[in-house]
């Protein structure tokens, strides 16, 4: 007999974590998510299927799977695996395709990049992931997946069988049958990102790959202007602009409203990088993979800061981004310490992006993040890469309306062709700066609202390139000239303005409208926060119950250590 795995969505409580799904490659935003199924142990002859878990919005199927091993969804790895899903997506066991007791009307084949369509019985059709929006991040190798699936073809009932093919092992297992009734009354819990700096002071930086030189392409050049106008960015890092020299540059930049007169261009990588700000000094740190000291006026922030622009080897070429992201760490470290190429003065800011192509080992992302060289021999020892000793941060942007953060898809797909994936990127020093907020610009997923505000069209990143604009506005502490002229630290002058803080170092603004001892405004953190101090020194320390540090003052700029993640921190709720 068969066993009836059910699981229906009653508890209101569920149902709010539910809404919190992101579709981001991490994963903790599922621990509350009860419909799980847990597999059988060693009952696989390659790789262990260990549990799968399923939610839902009112657009999205969204279903993560934890394996025993290290596998790419994709494409051959160490780790042999052919991954898939089957949905009967009529609950009924007698149509589609017969596979571990349920009938499919889609089996998602992720090794091969095509879904069977069995949901009419005289004719079997392929599909690519794109006809049902699939969306499986990370695109690195991993452990764990999570896939956004379009459930408009799905009833309210499904029933779903997670297969391995090379190791024969699925789930559910022994007869049972996993079965999910969707939550209709789900919506989203999404707060809209819009385009506007929170201060007009926040540093802005884009990432872009424009595509083949995009930027003078005459048949993309006019959906290119509008995006650009709309990021109102200080700082862009182009990629895949090999053949646009500086005077396509300046002819692209003739229509724009700001003013960029700084434009370094390096035809050998095809990185390009637009400022407003001057350049101090240029290295080239790997063959597609350069760098700008970018001159940060002095009139408003205490420091320059280091931009690095990055478009390692794509697809296959797995060793060739290693020794990008070695270089990298290697350059880095150099330009921390004395001697060398490079020479930073201490806690300078430091930012790397750019299309990563991160589409192989996960151990090439650990190299950005944790500073971790393989080539030790060519490129030292490696370590850390902030100032403080702790890893990048790699801030994760999302949709401007929809939780979402994948960064390219495949123009004209066909079965066959890859998923969406999240491959460009903003790494930084977020020791010393913290960024206030981000977003990836993807017309084709914006409200009509949206796109009028920012006189942009639905099909403008669509037309303009496989990449989508990622763009981060940071907070970098004011020199003391500006302090001085403006009555303080203004960073942030709103005092009703929720946080979303990392674990270790973070630098933010105290913008509420009194000044407040530091113990009182950090009592609702108490449990979370190891250290804070000003820019002197000065500490609060709440094991010790010390606080040297007194008042915090409106304006000014603060370092707090954390010893886990916080979102939603109201600064000014004390």
């Amino acid at each position: 007999m068969n066993k009836l795995v059910c699981f229906f969505l009653f508890i209101s409580t569920f149902t709010i974590a539910q809404n919190n799904i992101k579709i981001d490659g991490f994963f903790d935003d599922w621990t509350s998510i009860e419909n799980t199924y847990f597999d059988s142990e060693f009952d696989s002859e390659s790789t262990e299927l260990i549990n799968f878990s399923v939610s839902n919005n009112h657009e999205y199927l969204f279903v993560k799977i934890k394996l025993g091993n290290e596998i790419d969804l994709t494409e051959p790895y160490l780790n042999p695996a052919k991954l898939f899903i089957y949905i009967d997506a009529d609950y009924d066991n007698t149509t589609g395709y017969n596979t571990n007791y349920i009938g499919s009307e889609y089996g998602i084949n992720f090794f091969d990049k095509f879904i069977f369509d069995d949901s009419n019985e005289n004719f079997v059709d392929t599909l690519s992931f794109y006809d049902l929006n699939i969306i499986p991040l990370p695109t690195i190798t991993s452990d764990e997946f999570e896939i956004a699936i379009n459930r408009s073809l799905f009833s309210d009932t499904i029933a779903i069988s997670i297969k391995e093919s090379i190791g024969s092992d699925e789930m559910p297992d022994g007869g049972e049958i996993f079965t999910y009734a969707f939550d209709n009354s789900i919506s989203p819990n999404i707060q809209t990102i819009n385009f506007s700096k929170n201060e007009p002071n926040h540093l802005r930086l884009m990432t872009y790959n424009v595509l083949s030189d995009g930027l003078k392409n005459n048949t993309r050049i006019d959906e290119h202007r509008r995006i650009f106008t709309s990021s109102n960015a200080d700082i862009i890092t182009f990629q895949e602009c090999g053949n646009t020299d500086y005077n396509d540059v300046l002819e692209f930049l003739e229509s724009s409203s700001e003013y960029y007169p700084y434009i370094y261009p390096d035809l050998n990588s095809g990185n390009l990088t637009v400022s407003k700000f001057p350049s101090i000094q240029s290295w080239q740190v790997a063959n597609k993979i350069d760098a700008e000291l970018i001159d940060l006026p002095d009139s408003i922030y205490s420091t320059d800061i280091l931009v690095l622009n990055g478009h390692p080897p794509c697809c296959g070429n797995n060793q060739g981004r290693q020794e990008h992201f070695d270089a990298l760490i290697q350059f880095i470290n150099d330009a921390k310490t004395e001697g060398g190429v490079i020479d930073l003065p201490i806690n300078t800011p430091i930012s790397f992006s750019g299309d990563m192509n991160l589409v192989g080992y996960s151990e090439q992302y650990y190299t950005i993040l944790n500073g971790t060289i393989i080539d030790t021999v060519t490129f030292g020892n490696g370590g850390l890469p902030d100032w403080d000793g702790s890893p990048f941060k790699d801030q994760v942007s999302y949709f401007n309306e929809k939780n979402i953060a994948y960064t390219w898809d495949k123009s004209n797909p066909s079965a066959g062709d890859f998923p969406p994936g999240r491959l460009d990127f903003i790494f930084y020093s977020n020791s010393v700066i913290t960024c206030d907020k981000s977003f990836v610009i993807s017309t084709e997923h914006m409200s009509p609202d949206l796109l009028v505000s920012n006189n942009l069209l639905w099909n403008d990143t669509k037309n303009a390139s496989d990449h989508f604009p990622v763009i981060a506005d940071f907070i970098i502490e004011f020199s003391d000239e500006y302090i001085q002229n403006h009555g303080g630290n203004h960073q942030i002058e709103c005092f009703n303005y929720n946080l979303n803080l990392n674990q270790g170092w973070s630098l933010i603004g105290f913008g509420c409208e009194n000044n407040a001892q530091a113990d009182i405004v950090f009592l609702p953190i108490l449990d979370h926060l190891v250290i804070a101090k000003d820019v002197n020194g000065n500490a609060y320390l709440p094991s010790w119950n010390y606080n040297g540090l007194g008042n915090l003052e409106r304006g000014f700029a603060y370092q707090v250590k954390l010893a886990e993640e916080l979102e939603n921190y109201n600064i000014c709720n004390h």
